[in-house]
């Protein structure tokens, strides 16, 4: 097996004996070697081969900054869900489990936890998914030393639901979902003039937000404000300007069309990832 693209020195792209790139890990692996030397198959520890380039870009995007442990707790917390539950789910529950399980533990060693305002709908409508995610609270603490809240296991379940959204079909609910995020996409590039580049991580998170952000609207669930929220979204009206107006655009076009008001606290998410997805590509 033949190194095709180091990711860092425990994660790389490497050639399989079919001539097929594949995602390895394992501790050093590629310490002091380069593209085209060997890797001993004994020191990889996993082996990734997503369902899609695009996927398989993504996750490499995202292993470039993670340690081997947090790598190998999402593989664990994938392999135990799929042997617990009966459906379906996307292979982008690598890139998106990965991308919020690192910053999780970023905003754990900083003092700062998010309150998931969803708790109580994700244990009453997504009871299998919510369990897994306790159980992913259970295998990052073996693997890190780090126990989340209990709200973590909350957004890792949202994480699966999205996952198996993407393998559902022909529902209402999906395609009205999936037009609001159309729109909500155009407005952003009709406020700035330019398209978004999809093939950055910021779109991809972005994108994945609207997911939840569209199906709120859908069922007309979103988050109450609080003192604290209208104070953020304040400082961010000052600091990041056009992304908030572009943000009070969105708001007025879906309390017209949809007839649903959109919080404080939805626009802070909206404010934060319109700046990245337009300014900090």
């Amino acid at each position: 097996m033949r190194i095709s693209k180091i990711l860092n020195n425990n994660a790389a792209v490497i050639l399989d004996d079919d001539g097929q790139e594949v995602v390895a890990i394992g501790r050093g692996i590629v310490y002091r070697k380069k593209v085209g030397d060997l890797i001993n198959p004994s020191a990889i520890e996993k082996k990734f081969f997503l369902s899609s380039q695009t996927l398989n870009a993504r996750f490499q995007e995202v292993l470039i900054t993670l340690p081997i442990e947090e790598v190998s707790v999402v593989s664990l917390i994938v392999d135990y869900m799929r042997m617990h539950i009966g459906r379906r789910v996307s292979d982008s529950i690598y890139v998106s489990l990965s991308d919020h399980i690192h910053y999780a533990l970023k905003n754990h060693e900083k003092g700062i936890y998010i309150k998931n305002e969803l708790m109580f709908d994700i244990i009453r409508f997504y009871p299998d998914e919510y369990q897994i995610g306790l159980k992913g609270l259970d295998i990052i603490e073996e693997n890190t030393g780090v126990r989340l809240p209990d709200d973590e296991a909350g957004f890792i379940a949202l994480h699966i639901v999205n996952a198996e959204t993407e393998n559902t079909l022909g529902t209402s609910m999906v395609e009205m979902s999936t037009k609001i995020i159309e729109e909500v996409l155009g407005i952003i590039s009709d406020f700035f003039c330019k398209e978004l580049n999809e093939k950055t991580l910021a779109y991809y998170r972005f994108v994945t937000h609207l997911k939840y952000f569209a199906g709120r609207i859908v069922n007309n669930s979103l988050f109450e404000d609080d003192q604290k929220d209208r104070e953020l979204l304040e400082m961010m009206k000052k600091t990041y300007t056009e992304s908030y107006l572009c943000a009070k655009n969105i708001q007025e076009f879906i309390a017209g069309k949809y007839k649903v008001s959109i919080s404080k606290q939805e626009m802070v998410y909206l404010v934060i990832h319109i700046q990245r997805a337009i300014f900090e590509q």
